[in-house]
């Protein structure tokens, strides 16, 4: 869940526990209540959090297998896969943008030029950068002079040369004698550039500036994959056999070296993932939906696993139990039931949005959608609950199956942002249900297994299935 929750839960400190399940439960409810299995559900959960699964950070190959894993108990449970194009057996495939660093500082350009018989490397910094990186030119340098394009004021430094596809190297400032009515700005200049479609510019500065960053500076540029780096005077002497750029600068448009520029891949702009899908079919083609995001953190720069207990292969568990419980007990509902395994949740409800974006099957077919997010700490017996005023309809079969049960509902006053958002922004009747009280190992190290109190999962079972079976048959 994208929540701040020592904001949004308030603390309370008396623990209430569930009270009994009323006697005049009808005989297909009693049943599927004693289906419920805290052994079976806190296997799935460990199992979700193993480090064979990495924190399951989406689009990771370590969330491949988690995906996998999710399609494989929807297989064994005897849950049936959805038919439509968009899906690949139990998968809807998607694609999201994905970092492949984990500090900016490993954000670098490498500039290589030859230099005599060998050839010499230069190593940018280049911590603000904010295209997808990936690139690895192998071109001219071209001298622009001072880089200026102002025919209006009667200076061109681009006049009559050709720089497509070369990267370009400029002196700081302007010629003196020159009156120019647009001005002479860095960022001014990388536009030019680009605009006269070269691949990349070098801006030469004085020796010694900027040495607090290191030899060389990759400057953030406002056009994402175009390079923009500053290099000292004598690496562009260096890069247009001048002897002193500054003093005696080599013509306008002069030809330099062959050089190579790679900047490191900063992300891939189209990884693949993966929402996991099954249904239950019913009587009629009226759609409840289960939903819970699989997806977590992954795993830090220093090799620390977020196992992501509660957040939130608590709600997957509490989903998969659900389905079984269902298909094993031999029922058939009325509405078709359909359980989905969300990814990116935590990269910004990438895969929930996705599916609403495009639905193996109609929205409007969907009458009632539960989303379980962090149903493994806090209070047994206490849920949070949204949609209780916009859409009553669907929200009193949780209502009434939590008072039968003897869990308590409140009303969510901080909304937040999890899965549910992307199917009511849609105006599918949706609920998203956590646990009520402290989760105090949100999005840390320490959100693992161990912490998971087994009342409030077992409670988050028992309220969810009951509640998904209700919403399917009356």
């Amino acid at each position: 869940m994208r929540l701040m929750l020592s904001i949004l839960l308030p603390v309370i400190s008396a623990l209430m526990l569930a009270g009994p399940a009323r006697s005049d439960l009808l005989p297909d409810e009693q049943r599927l209540l004693a289906g419920v299995n805290i052994g079976r559900m806190m296997s799935t959960l460990e199992r979700l959090c193993s480090d064979e699964f990495q924190g399951r950070r989406a689009g990771s190959a370590e969330h491949y297998l988690a995906a996998d894993y999710i399609a494989s108990e929807f297989q064994s449970a005897g849950l049936a896969e959805l038919r439509s194009d968009a899906m690949e057996g139990y998968k809807q495939p998607l694609t999201m943008r994905y970092s492949l660093i984990k500090s900016k500082n490993e954000i670098t350009a490498t500039l290589s030029y030859p230099s005599g018989a060998s050839w010499k490397t230069e190593r940018f910094s280049y911590s603000n950068y904010n295209g997808a990186g990936g690139l690895d030119l192998d071109t001219e340098v071209v001298f622009v002079g001072h880089g200026i394009h102002e025919p209006e004021s009667g200076y061109d430094d681009y006049h009559g040369i050709d720089v497509k596809g070369k990267i370009v190297l400029w002196l700081p400032g302007q010629p003196t004698g020159v009156k120019l009515t647009k001005g002479s700005t860095a960022v001014r200049k990388m536009v030019t550039a680009y605009q006269h479609g070269a691949v990349a510019c070098l801006i030469c500065r004085p020796s010694g500036v900027g040495d607090e960053w290191g030899t060389n500076i990759g400057l953030a540029g406002a056009i994402a994959d175009f390079p923009y780096l500053a290099v000292d005077e004598k690496i562009g002497s260096e890069l247009l056999g001048a002897s002193d750029i500054a003093r005696r600068p080599p013509k306008v448009g002069a030809v330099g070296s062959q050089v190579k520029l790679t900047v490191t891949p900063v992300c891939d702009p189209a990884r693949k993932t993966y929402n996991v899908v099954s249904m239950i079919p019913g009587e009629s083609d009226e759609i409840v939906m289960v939903g819970a995001h699989y997806d977590h953190l992954g795993a830090s720069a220093g090799g620390e696993i977020f196992h992501g207990a509660d957040d939130n292969a608590s709600g997957v568990t509490v989903m998969l139990e659900i389905a079984r419980i269902i298909r094993e007990s031999g029922l058939t509902p009325r509405r078709t039931m359909v359980f989905a395994a969300w990814t990116g949740e935590e990269a910004g409800l990438i895969g929930s949005n996705y599916f609403a974006a495009n639905p193996p099957f109609a929205l409007k077919r969907i009458v009632s959608n539960l989303e379980f997010d962090m149903v493994g700490q806090g209070k047994p017996g206490c849920f949070v609950t949204t949609g209780a005023a916009s859409y009553p309809d669907h929200h009193l079969h949780i209502d009434t199956s939590a008072a039968d049960l003897g869990i308590l509902i409140k009303a969510e006053k901080y909304p937040g942002a999890s899965d549910y958002l992307a199917f009511t922004r849609k105006g599918v009747p949706s609920s998203l249900i956590y646990a009520d009280g402290e989760h105090p190992n949100y999005h840390t190290v320490r959100d693992t297994p161990a912490g998971i109190d087994r009342r409030v999962l077992e409670s988050a079972a028992r309220l969810g299935v009951l509640s998904a079976w209700r919403a399917a048959n009356r």
